[in-house]
């Protein structure tokens, strides 16, 4: 199922697998000037090919390497011609097929096969526009973010998703995440393109609400930890149920995971 929204603009293809006409997990991808933001699942290819037949996208950039948003590459290259793009770190992870074990995600998404991408660099241009490319690691190591300064326009990945998280995946670097927060709220965006969620307004005040909740529940989580609650106490104080997402994920979404995140040691930088 893709579902179409024009904002001016930019389109928004909202996507996902249906179960008894019912959407399982909705993502999506943008187009704006001809570059595709995204490329959506790989269970949803024929569609993809479809919807791609009918646009003239010339480009396609890659906001991290996770299926949902990269499991069609190889397809726009066979179809158009075209190379998509993506931060340095996702290009030999990209040339690989995916092989995640995790029934979810074969159920939502499907299996990425390999595709061949090529580097970003710090700016992508398209006939129109100039997109600043910001390196936004937390959700993953390879996650960037376009920022277009003229209109205040950030298309934000994963990086955003809602200002008040329930739970964490398992891989998700909490500290790297709130760098990132801190790098984009910095720009002062004007409107979100979240992939998950469409456009989102006031984009910095919905950005500094999340980020001031993750500095809000470390600083708690942290200050429970030093006076000796164990883990799972410390998930059971955490507001909200993450029962149902625990279940269907196996864990790979839980509370527990922001728990353990935050109790990390921050890892360095990456550029």
């Amino acid at each position: 199922m893709i579902v179409a929204t024009d904002y001016g603009e930019v389109r928004y293809f909202r996507m996902a697998r249906t179960f008894l006409g019912r959407a399982i997990y909705w993502t999506g991808v943008y187009l704006v000037d001809g570059l595709l933001v995204d490329s959506g699942p790989p269970n949803l290819g024929r569609d993809v090919r479809r919807l791609v037949g009918e646009l003239a996208v010339r480009q396609c950039v890659t906001t991290h390497h996770h299926e949902d948003h990269s499991g069609n590459h190889g397809l726009l290259a066979a179809e158009l011609r075209i190379t998509p793009l993506a931060h340095a770190s996702a290009v030999p992870r990209l040339a690989e097929p995916d092989t995640h074990f995790q029934l979810y995600r074969r159920v939502a998404w499907g299996r990425r096969p390999a595709a061949l991408t090529a580097p970003l660099g710090d700016v992508l241009e398209t006939t129109r526009f100039r997109f600043r490319v910001v390196h936004t690691p937390g959700h993953a190591a390879d996650h960037v973010a376009l920022f277009e300064p003229e209109r205040g326009w950030l298309f934000s990945g994963d990086l955003y998703l809602a200002a008040r998280l329930r739970y964490l995946r398992a891989d998700e670097d909490v500290h790297a995440m709130i760098d990132s927060l801190r790098r984009v709220v910095a720009l002062e965006p004007r409107l979100l393109f979240c992939q998950h969620r469409g456009r989102v307004e006031h984009g910095a005040a919905r950005l500094r609400q999340k980020l001031d909740f993750l500095i809000e529940l470390g600083g708690r989580i942290q200050d429970l930890h030093d006076r000796g609650w164990s883990e799972a106490a410390i998930t059971r104080g955490l507001p909200g149920s993450d029962l149902f997402w625990r279940l269907w994920t196996g864990g790979d979404f839980s509370k527990r995971n922001f728990v353990r995140a935050f109790l990390r040691q921050p890892s360095r930088p990456s550029r």
